[in-house]
């Protein structure tokens, strides 16, 4: 009896800290756009896998403007319809996915976009 108690408690406390979970979620990191000495934003490298994950669907060759494809996304945004450096915060590209769209960016994702607007938005 004492050893079937014993087992029992066993199985009870392997029940209770097993059924304990915890998922990481790591919180993305944004950048400040207001920040001069914010590190340089790649168009390359962090721009465009933005809209080939978010934007891309709609935005294609062929399909809305801009056509944000990797090939076509920076002569498609170079224009002040869509980038305007000397007011970013009123930038479509910016704006649009924030608002009444398919897709919104995230907060880090909206954070990168700005940044590079405000950077001057390089074709680097």
């Amino acid at each position: 009896m004492k050893a079937l108690k014993i087992i029992l408690s066993i199985f009870v406390i392997g029940l209770i800290f097993g059924g304990c979970a915890y998922n990481w979620i790591v919180e993305e990191e944004a950048v400040d756009p207001t920040d001069p000495d914010a590190p340089e934003v790649s168009f390359s490298t962090q721009i465009v896998p933005i809209f080939s994950s978010k934007c891309v669907t709609c935005h294609s060759t062929g399909g809305q403007s801009p056509d944000l494809t990797t090939e076509n996304a920076y002569s498609s945004l170079n224009s002040s319809r869509y980038v305007n450096t000397s007011d970013p915060a009123s930038s479509l590209i910016y704006t649009k996915p924030m608002g009444n769209h398919a897709q919104v960016y995230s907060t880090a994702e909206a954070a990168l976009v700005l940044t590079w607007i405000t950077q001057g938005a390089q074709n680097n």
